[in-house]
């Protein structure tokens, strides 16, 4: 019975990785689609500082899990720099979702408790979701910004290489 219990547990975990690999490709995808065509930079760092801060907090030692922390301050620090001191009214403040419950994956009393701990795995594939959801937003918008200038070409050839 210990070996099927294991074998779950495992195909768990392998299916829970897969979809937060997907899910981050998305965005990272989505985010050097969206700078080739003269959108912002932003959600591109954004991604890849989630990406590293995937690794370090879903690693078993504390030492990893107490890295991951510092990919929030990034963010924090990188909406300051685009938007100041009312970055939270913005669109892009929801990349600080997942690196904020990347963050309590180092804490002990909230990773050691399984309850909490599958709480917050499924907290993070919802603030995955909604981060390439807004990434999805401001792709349409620059889209549309671009179909309006009515030159006679088409959006992709205003931002293209």
């Amino acid at each position: 019975m210990a070996k099927t219990t294991e074998l779950t547990h495992r195909l768990y975990t392998l299916i829970y990785f897969l979809i937060i690999f997907l899910i981050l490709a998305y965005c990272v995808l989505n985010a050097i689609y969206t700078v080739i065509i003269g959108g912002t930079t932003f959600y591109l760092f954004a991604s890849l500082i989630l990406m590293l801060q995937c690794i370090f907090a879903l690693r078993t030692s504390l030492d990893s899990r107490i890295y991951a922390s510092l990919g929030l301050v990034l963010l924090i620090i990188g909406l300051l720099y685009t938007h100041g001191l009312d970055f939270l009214n913005h669109l892009k403040a929801v990349v600080l979702i997942p690196a904020l419950i990347l963050t309590f994956f180092g804490l002990d009393n909230l990773y050691k408790n399984p309850i909490r701990l599958v709480y917050l795995k499924i907290g993070l594939i919802l603030g995955l979701l909604l981060v390439a959801y807004s990434q999805y937003y401001d792709l349409v918008e620059l889209q549309n910004y671009y179909h309006s200038l009515h030159n006679g070409e088409t959006w992709q050839q205003f931002g293209a290489l």
